[in-house]
Formats: structure tokens, C-alpha cells, sequence
């Protein structure tokens, strides 16, 4: 199959841009990286409101998938099922943070994360000192 001068197939960049492209997958990341442990799906769904539960189902699955998180299965009934990050999605870190440096330099008006104090850049800049 020949493929447009644009695309190679199995490209690393597009690959990449796909996880972090995906609507609200950065934002699930990110609620990871900040909380750098395991979290239910309600725990998800209430630090982020805005996503619809069924759009949330799909996401994890779709990072799972991707293998940027784990599904912990708890055998308690009722079944408890928690995420965690696993280490592609810990590297993701270093990503995120060169997206952030670059919306610092030619996006964002948000004074916290000019100074560094939101709690996302917080938590990338912690989670960068543990895998490097």
C-alpha cells in the first residue's frame, strides 16, 4: 500500500501526537501525574467534570490500549476497578512539560503557571525528578 508523502507508516511523532491529540486524554494524564498514584473512575470523573462518563469509559480504555495506563482489577465484590500510570504514560511527562514550556513562552495569560504554581506544571516538574 503506498502511503501519502505526509504519513510514514508507523511514524514514532504520529503515534505520539495521537495519545496526546486525543481530546481529554492530556487532561487524564495530567490528573495522574498530579496525583502520582492509582484512581478510581469516580475519582477521575469528579476532577474532571467536564468529560461525560461515556466519554471517560472511552478514554481509559483508549490509554490502556495504548499502554500509557494499567487497569488494576480488585477482586472485592462490588468490583473495584482503579487506573495508575503505568512508565510509557510516566515518560509522557517529559512531553507534557516541553508543551507547557512552550505555552508559557507563546500561549498562556494564567499567572500561577507563568510562575510555575499550577498544580499540573507542579506535578510534571516533581514526576521529571523521580524518572531522570
Amino acid at each position: 500500500m503506498k502511503l501519502s508523502r505526509s504519513i510514514e507508516e508507523d511514524c514514532a511523532i504520529e503515534k505520539a501526537l495521537e495519545v496526546i491529540s486525543r481530546k481529554w486524554a492530556p487532561n487524564i494524564i495530567l490528573e495522574f501525574i498530579t496525583e502520582d498514584g492509582s484512581l478510581s473512575f469516580s475519582e477521575i470523573a469528579s476532577r474532571i467534570p467536564e468529560i461525560s462518563p461515556r466519554m471517560l469509559s472511552m478514554r481509559l480504555k483508549f490509554l490502556i490500549d495504548y499502554k500509557v495506563l494499567n487497569q488494576i482489577d480488585n477482586p472485592d465484590k462490588p468490583k473495584k476497578v482503579r487506573y495508575d500510570l503505568n512508565s510509557a504514560g510516566k515518560k509522557l511527562a517529559i512531553v507534557l512539560e516541553k508543551v507547557r514550556e512552550w505555552g508559557l513562552e507563546f500561549g498562556t495569560t494564567n499567572e500561577k503557571c507563568k510562575n510555575n504554581e499550577c498544580r499540573h506544571g507542579l506535578a510534571i516538574k516533581k514526576l521529571l525528578k523521580v524518572i531522570n
